[in-house]
């Protein structure tokens, strides 16, 4: 028997979502107005909430004070620990304390994020939760940060073991990229960012695979101030943005900037801090390559080419969990979960272009570690006929 009154009410609706990336030459510099831009102080001076890296404290501290006195501005410089251990909910909900203290306006006066990219993720989820959403601005400091995080939607902290498990999509008003913050950077985390412009090198430009071919080791001994740096960082970015924009959401789990990202997760997570993010995508790009290897799409003289790169700018080839048939079986029950029940796994077919598989049998798996062995021992160098035959 129906029921004596039923009502049903749709509601849709559409959110306009739009943010800026500038790129520029001594952000603190008095005379460079983008950390100013963003808040508006005509309800009062306000206080200006920065959260930064501690690792950067003496690097960065006493020139953010007196970027913000130049102007008058009261500024709130809140230290935050970095490092995949540190992205956390405790320290999520610390940021939101110095954001209660500064009296952050629903609106009128973002605090700014500067350092690197896991900092910006704890700070952006921080914002993106505290008064339900309020706006934010990043400066990345790192070239990951630069890369992977200038145009991104998304926000995260760690939980349970699990990277990036708790989130929000919650871009940032405002990125600016100053690529003279990498004149400080240590080595590493160069070498770290050179694992995301490889990523996006390989599923999509051909021509930032060769000037990272080409320059890779100019590039890193230089803190990516020779010649060909501009255009790199350009392209690497560019080119995320112009996957991101079309799928901001991720209502498409098709995504081919996932690349990199489907077996390194969890692996990186195992053995936090002894690879980088960038050097987890790195292997997971190589162990895929190797993946179209044995599949008869990429060449042999290419997969050479792609691990002769990765050495020659200084990412690890290997890990001994990228052995381990079972750990990278667990990785594909993983990204299937995430990717709603498909793998959706992109594998480069020729370097520059992309497609998708939804099946790895673990007969692939037990080949592409054997091949991954005798190629990470050649440290990039010629290999035999019989190893790579095409």
């Amino acid at each position: 028997m129906p029921p004596a009154f039923q009502n049903t009410l749709d509601i849709e609706a559409e959110l306009q979502v739009k943010y800026h990336v500038a790129i520029t030459r001594d952000i603190f510099s008095p005379e460079n107005p983008l950390l100013l831009e963003t808040a508006d102080r005509s309800n009062g001076p306000g206080k200006q909430l920065v959260i930064l890296d501690a690792a950067l404290s003496g690097v960065l501290r006493e020139r953010i004070h007196a970027y913000f006195a130049a102007h008058g501005v009261e500024v709130e410089v809140l230290e935050v620990d970095s490092g995949e251990v540190n992205k956390n909910l405790d320290t999520c909900l610390g940021i939101v304390d110095a954001l209660e203290r500064a009296g952050a306006r629903r609106q009128s006066n973002p605090p700014i994020a500067i350092g690197g990219n896991v900092l910006i993720d704890v700070a952006g989820f921080s914002a993106s939760i505290y008064r339900r959403g309020i706006p934010w601005v990043r400066v990345p400091t790192t070239l990951l940060g630069m890369i992977d995080g200038s145009v991104s939607a998304k926000t995260a902290v760690n939980h349970q073991g699990n990277r990036n498990r708790l989130g929000t999509f919650h871009p940032a008003m405002r990125t600016i990229v100053d690529t003279g913050l990498l004149a400080s950077l240590p080595r590493r985390h160069l070498v770290n960012g050179c694992g995301e412009i490889l990523k996006m090198a390989l599923i999509k430009d051909s021509r930032l695979f060769d000037l990272l071919e080409e320059h890779g080791p100019d590039l890193v001994d230089s803190h990516f101030r020779t010649a060909p740096a501009e255009e790199v960082i350009t392209r690497a970015i560019d080119g995320m943005q112009s996957e991101l924009r079309d799928n901001l959401w991720e209502k498409d789990l098709r995504r081919i900037v996932d690349y990199g990202h489907t077996f390194s997760p969890p692996i990186e997570m195992a053995v936090v801090p002894e690879l980088l993010h960038g050097e987890a995508v790195g292997i997971d790009c190589l162990f895929t390559a190797l993946l179209s290897y044995v599949r008869g799409w990429l060449g042999g003289t290419d997969v050479q080419r792609i691990a002769r790169t990765m050495h020659r700018v200084g990412l690890p080839l290997d890990h001994a969990l990228f052995y381990d048939i079972d750990t990278l079986e667990r990785a594909m029950d993983e990204a299937r979960l995430h990717r709603d029940g498909d793998l959706n796994l992109p594998v480069v077919q020729r370097i520059g272009s992309c497609t998708f598989t939804q099946e790895v049998t673990r007969q692939e798996l037990a080949d592409v570690t054997s091949l991954l062995r005798t190629v990470a021992a050649s440290a990039g160098q010629d290999l035999p006929a019989l190893a790579l035959q095409r």
